[in-house]
């Protein structure tokens, strides 16, 4: 999370965020929510990433969207790997 994303968000209006949301590499579920709300007002789709690949990275797309209805970021797809390419775009968890 850094506040430059503001910056990216004015200079170029991205219709499309990627956005980490895996808890421990980058930002977790609040933290991306809060991004989304604050710095990046301008992109219509949002698509979470960086979770699911490793244990150690607990955030969720359920999660973020949770987050993201919390803090009343409207006006956004989120995209949801579960609906995404379908399910492929998913990484399944390893049963242990």
């Amino acid at each position: 999370m850094f506040s430059d994303m503001k910056l990216i968000d004015t200079l170029y209006q991205p219709n499309v965020a990627m956005i980490p949301i895996g808890d421990c590499l980058g930002m977790g579920p609040a933290e991306a929510a809060y991004c989304v709300k604050n710095f990046l007002p301008t992109p219509t789709r949002i698509i979470p990433m960086h979770f699911n690949s490793f244990p150690v990275l607990t955030g969720t797309p359920d999660d973020f969207e949770k987050e993201c209805a919390s803090l009343g970021v409207e006006g956004k797809e989120i995209i949801h790997p579960k609906t995404y390419l379908g399910g492929s775009a998913l990484v399944p968890k390893k049963e242990e």
